[in-house]
C-alpha cells in the first residue's frame, strides 16, 4: 500500500484486488491513486465506477475538482467522456431549434447538462415534427444551450421530482426571446412549474407532449397530492380540460360553446374533497400520458395558443426568484420582460 502512493501500476493491482472482492468505495479510492499518478486507463475505470455507485453529477463534480486542483490533466480525459459527464468541451457542435410553419405562438429555450439529454433531444424535436398533431402547433424551439452538469446540478433520484440550480439560467432568460423553458436532464420525475418543463434525459416524445400541455393550463386527471389540488381545485378557477360543477356555466361561456359539454368523473380533486369532471369521455394523454391525444383537445391547445399572453412566462418566475435574493435590478428587468410579452399579472406588478 506504500508503493502504491507512488507506483501506479501497484495502485491498479490494489485496485482490481478490491473489485473483485466486491470492495467498491476501496477499488474506486486505488483507482483514483493511479489516475492521481498518470495512469489514463485507472482514470477510465474511476470514471465508470464512480458513476455506477453515485451517478453522472458526483462524477463530473469529483472530475471537475481534480481537473481544476491539478491532480488530473484535462487532457487526459475524452472528449466523449466530458460530454458524457456534462463537463462540455469547447468545440461542441451546436443543435439547431425548429421553427413551426404555423408560426411561433410559443418559444421555448431547450436546455441540456449531459450528452445523453442532447441525444434524447434530438430525437424529441425529430418526433414532435413527424406527429401529427404537434407539428401543427405554433410552437418553436430555439438551439440548444449547454450548461456544466455541476453548475445546474439537477438532481438523479428517480422516485422525486427533478430539481435543479434554476438562478443560474439568470443570464439565459435575461437574454432570451423565449417565454418557457424546457430543462432534459437527470433521472427524476418529470413536470411542469413556473415555466420551466423539466424532463428526465431518457423522455420520451409522449412524455413531453404531456407536460408541454401543462404549459397550455391542462390538469391531471389522476388523484393530485393535497397541495397541488388545493392550487388547481378551486371555484372560478377554469381549466381547458377540468371543470367544476359550479363552474360549469363559465367554462362555457370562456370556450365559446353552444351546449354544455358531456362531462366524466375523475379523481383530481380527491384530496380536497371536490369533484372534479373532464370535458370528454374517454381516458386521454392527461389520465395516462402515453395515451392518444384527443382531437377536442387538440382543438383546446390550438385556441390556447392563440392567446400566449395568458401563459405564465419564465420570466415572472425568476422575478420572484430574484425578490427572493433582494436583487430589485433583476426583479425589475425580469418583470419588464413578463409584462412584454403581454402577461397582465407583471404589468400589474410594475403598476405604480
Amino acid at each position: 500500500m506504500k508503493q502504491a502512493r507512488h507506483e501506479p501500476a501497484i495502485a491498479m493491482q490494489l485496485a482490481a484486488e478490491r473489485l473483485a472482492r466486491g470492495e467498491y468505495d476501496a477499488a474506486l479510492e486505488w483507482f483514483r491513486q493511479a489516475a492521481s499518478l498518470g495512469n489514463v486507463a485507472a482514470l477510465e475505470h474511476a470514471l465508470q465506477l464512480q458513476q455506477r455507485q453515485q451517478g453522472k453529477l458526483a462524477t463530473a463534480v469529483w472530475l471537475q475538482q481534480q481537473i481544476n486542483a491539478g491532480t488530473v490533466d484535462a487532457g487526459a480525459v475524452k472528449p466523449e467522456q466530458r460530454s458524457e459527464l456534462g463537463l462540455w468541451p469547447d468545440n461542441t457542435p451546436v443543435v439547431s431549434g425548429l421553427t413551426s410553419a404555423a408560426g411561433c405562438a410559443l418559444s421555448l429555450q431547450p436546455v441540456v447538462t449531459q450528452q445523453a439529454g442532447v441525444n434524447t433531444w434530438q430525437q424529441l424535436l425529430q418526433l414532435w415534427q413527424q406527429d401529427r398533431q404537434l407539428a401543427q402547433l405554433p410552437v418553436c424551439f430555439l438551439p440548444l444551450h449547454r450548461v456544466d452538469s455541476p453548475t445546474l446540478a439537477c438532481s438523479e433520484d428517480s422516485s422525486t421530482l427533478l430539481q435543479c440550480n434554476y438562478p443560474v439560467l439568470d443570464a439565459l432568460v435575461a437574454e432570451g426571446s423565449f417565454s418557457q423553458l424546457v430543462v432534459i436532464a437527470g433521472r427524476g420525475k418529470a413536470s411542469y412549474n413556473n415555466g420551466i418543463l423539466q424532463l428526465p434525459d431518457n423522455a420520451d416524445i409522449a412524455l413531453l407532449r404531456h407536460e408541454f400541455m401543462h404549459i397550455l393550463g391542462f390538469i391531471d386527471e389522476y388523484a393530485l397530492a393535497h397541495p397541488t389540488a388545493a392550487e388547481v381545485c378551486r371555484p372560478g378557477k377554469i381549466h381547458p380540460n377540468l371543470v367544476l360543477v359550479t363552474d360549469v356555466e363559465a367554462y362555457v361561456q370562456r370556450w365559446n360553446l353552444t351546449k354544455t359539454p358531456a362531462l366524466t368523473a375523475v379523481d383530481t380533486c380527491q384530496a380536497v374533497n371536490m369533484q372534479a369532471y373532464r370535458v370528454i369521455a374517454e381516458d386521454n394523454v392527461m389520465r395516462f400520458y402515453e395515451l392518444p391525444l384527443p382531437d377536442h383537445y387538440f382543438q383546446l391547445m390550438q385556441h390556447m395558443l392563440h392567446q400566449p399572453e395568458e401563459l405564465m412566462p419564465v420570466q415572472y418566475y425568476f422575478a420572484y426568484l430574484a425578490r427572493q435574493r433582494q436583487d430589485w435590478q433583476k426583479w425589475q428587468q425580469f418583470m419588464q420582460q413578463a409584462s412584454m410579452l403581454g402577461y397582465a399579472e407583471a404589468a400589474q406588478a410594475l403598476a405604480p
